[in-house]
């Protein structure tokens, strides 16, 4: 098990599981670079401080290492129990018991026992003095008690990332808001047998927190509340430090953070672990650190048959204080009259404070700098080089060139929502602040504002002769823009300067492995701005939220009917088109739903959301690091990463009803009958009709001269076995599939 330096992101030089880690995140200001033991992993996050374990190895993901963990029961205390579970083991590869992880319970895993024996184990960095241990699972997929015999369930997030303030103050631009949605599916086979999509009568949907053992952070991260430890203590005297969204405040407003950002009663602190608008709660709510109790699903959205948990106020810091940007959530299907748990899968539910502006509005950066203007505007130091003090100073920087500028109080006025004057759809479409019509946008006072910004050649601001940003004019071809755009310009030198992507990788999964950028699907900041008119009948600025790249624009199709050019573009627009226009396909194969953003799309096979098969936008599956959590999902429904492809995750089988009514026109994968089934009336009586036509269905996905294409690729090793019980070929993961495979070109034509 390796721990990512992301995860932890140390404050200066250090080392953590012998990786070098240079960038300020979220430990302790206190926090030192010391390694007692020696093994390379820092004590802070080392989960045995005092016994050299490099590996970190946590059989039991309760935060204390095997290496000084021989709490075999798990009641807290090393005793007599223990002792007999130890002899009981011995000889044996008992994973539990092997202390010293060698393979094999033995003598010396004994000897590490008597050094704890009537002690307790550890000591752990993971585990703060006075920390509960981890909280109760529910019953892991697959596990006795989890369901999955007759129904699946399908989970989700909608967006890929959910970004929320580092630090709520002075100013908020997005709280912790996160969505949870799925499907429950009664599995079947064909016909009148089908699988049915099942709504609120039948189910109640609920999520709990969960742990993935093979989580890149470490086994045992999970996130029940969103709450600091000790509970009820302020961010700066946390020892898990999870955010200062519920702090209490205490000048003559009162209230916390929360109730002065969106509350109509500011004083009247709102409750933590409540999610804003739709009240939907974290798992811990009752009992932070201690409860993880199954919430239910606030709504089932008829219009899409799925189930819908808006609101969740998630942090991305664990429970014991790890940085965790993909947390998971347990999603159980339980029966309403019985009681029963009908199905159960994991979800990630990501989120990230990596929303900065402390590259340009720092002391001294572009944005704060002292000497621009002549004029002292108050501009300050970070308290200390804590990433949270550096980040709550750029934003009080921010304030103040804002009430210089515009003649605001925002200062004494906060703590304040920016959505609140500046329109943000984000927040505004799911009821909360509307903004003020006669202002900018949140995204043109952000993109359009900054991506105007220009430098003169030496690199420096243009300003006037007041020390105001001379703004460039959007048509210039020489102008130079502080913010430099292209598709072949790296993402940390553009996007990632203020959205998340330097470490917490927003943009992540197949798209990215293919090496798009985000200017590939949005254009620049100026067109994702609204600056230029968009190419298309009645033009109009570009509307944030609602004018998004669409799967379409770049799969425009399939091998034998799509837009010019190859079978999957890398741009989504037309690259001579400043707006960004997103491409429209004639062949809607892959097209999302009319009028309706990819998130909110579904098949044209059954209604399955386009999210439950192929996962969220920026995030599509699979997420090319294997054990990464975002590939839970979808090992957990059919046993391989990537995009949902076995059809047994909801069929249990077809009998000889095949057919091109599978998503996006597909005939059942892997099926015995569509191989070859007695009299071969499935795929050779397709192929016989297509012959006859003249329409060539079979070159869609395996091409004109089926040898196949990308769309014919396997996603996994396969055997392809008949109904006859003959082995017909074995292929290789990511092996295109052509006619050729079992039998010559001839015979498919």
């Amino acid at each position: 098990m390796a721990i990512r330096c992301s995860a932890w992101g140390w404050q200066g030089a250090a080392t953590v599981a012998g990786i070098a880690c240079a960038a300020t995140w979220l430990l302790p200001a206190a926090a030192a670079a010391a390694d007692g033991d020696a093994d390379g992993v820092v004590d802070f996050v080392d989960n045995c401080v005092r016994a050299a374990n490099a590996t970190q190895r946590d059989s039991d993901g309760d935060r204390y290492g095997n290496a000084c963990d021989p709490d075999l029961d798990g009641d807290g205390v090393v005793a007599e129990a223990d002792l007999a579970l130890l002899r009981a083991s011995f000889f044996s590869a008992d994973p539990h018991a092997d202390l010293n992880g060698d393979g094999l319970v033995d003598f010396l895993d004994l000897g590490r026992m008597k050094l704890h024996f009537f002690g307790v184990p550890g000591p752990s960095g993971l585990v703060s003095e006075g920390l509960p241990g981890p909280v109760a699972e529910q019953p892991a997929p697959g596990s006795s008690g989890a369901g999955g015999q007759t129904h699946t369930v399908l989970a989700w997030n909608d967006l890929g990332m959910h970004c929320a303030d580092l630090g709520s103050q002075p100013f908020s631009v997005l709280p912790p808001f996160n969505v949870l949605n799925a499907q429950l599916i009664l599995r079947g086979t064909t016909g009148a047998n089908r699988p049915v999509i099942l709504d609120a009568a039948a189910a109640e949907l609920r999520y709990s927190a969960a742990s993935n053992p093979d989580d890149p952070v470490g086994p045992g991260s999970v996130n029940s509340t969103g709450q600091n430890f000790p509970v009820g203590a302020t961010l700066p005297t946390a020892t898990v430090r999870k955010t200062d969204f519920w702090d209490r405040l205490s000048d003559e407003g009162g209230g916390n953070v929360a109730s002065r950002l969106f509350s109509p009663a500011p004083s009247a602190p709102l409750t933590p672990d409540l999610g804003l608008i739709f009240g939907q709660p974290m798992p811990g709510i009752a009992a932070p650190y201690t409860a993880n109790d199954p919430k239910p699903f606030a709504h089932f959205e008829g219009a899409f048959g799925w189930f819908s948990a808006p609101g969740i106020p998630i942090t991305d810091v664990d429970d014991s204080g790890r940085r965790n940007s993909y947390p998971l959530q347990r999603v159980q299907a339980v029966h309403r009259v019985t009681g029963e748990v009908l199905a159960t899968v994991d979800a990630v539910v990501p989120v990230s404070t990596e929303v900065d502006c402390r590259d340009c509005h720092a002391l001294g950066e572009v944005g704060a700098d002292p000497a621009a203007r002549g004029l002292d505007l108050g501009f300050v130091a970070a308290s200390s080089a804590d990433r949270r003090d550096v980040e709550r100073a750029a934003k009080t920087n921010i304030v103040r060139l804002h009430d210089f500028r515009h003649g605001t109080t925002l200062e004494a006025e906060g703590p304040l929502v920016c959505a609140g004057c500046h329109r943000s759809n984000a927040l505004a479409e799911i009821g909360g602040p509307q903004g003020d019509p006669g202002r900018s946008t949140m995204s043109e006072a952000m993109h359009a504002y900054h991506g105007r910004l220009q430098v003169d050649s030496g690199g420096a601001l243009v300003r006037d002769v007041a020390g105001d940003p001379v703004l460039l004019d959007p048509l210039s071809p020489t102008a130079i823009p502080l913010v430099p755009e292209g598709n072949d310009v790296p993402m940390e030198e553009n996007c990632f300067q203020c959205h998340p992507g330097k470490e917490t990788q927003c943009f992540r999964g197949a798209m990215f492995e293919a090496g798009l950028t985000c200017n590939a699907c949005h254009g620049g900041m100026l067109a994702v701005g609204g600056v230029f008119e968009l190419d298309r009948p009645g033009g109009g600025a570009r509307e944030p939220w609602v004018d998004e790249p669409r799967c379409e624009s770049c799969h425009t199709g399939d091998a034998r009917d799509r837009l010019p050019g190859p079978l999957v573009r890398s741009v989504a627009y037309d690259p001579a088109d400043p707006a960004a226009t997103p491409t429209l396909a004639s062949n809607p194969r892959f097209a999302e739903n009319p009028g309706a953003l990819y998130r909110n799309s579904l098949d044209t096979h059954a209604g399955v959301a386009c999210e439950a098969c192929h996962g969220s936008p920026h995030a599509i599956w699979p997420n090319p690091d294997p054990p990464a959590n975002d590939n839970v999902t979808a090992l957990q429904l059919q046993g391989h990463r990537g995009t949902i492809f076995e059809c047994s995750t909801c069929h249990d089988g077809f009998g000889t009803a095949g057919s091109l009514d599978g998503p996006h026109g597909m005939h059942p994968v892997n099926d015995p009958n569509w191989i070859k089934g007695e009299g071969d009336r499935q795929h050779k009586k397709l192929a016989e009709q297509a012959q006859e036509s003249g329409n060539d269905v079979c070159a869609a996905c395996h091409g004109i001269d089926h040898r196949g294409t990308r769309l014919s690729r396997t996603p996994v090793d396969r055997q392809l076995i008949d109904a006859e019980g003959n082995l017909r070929a074995t292929v290789a993961a990511g092996q295109v599939i052509g006619c050729d495979l079992c039998h010559s070109l001839e015979a498919s034509f």
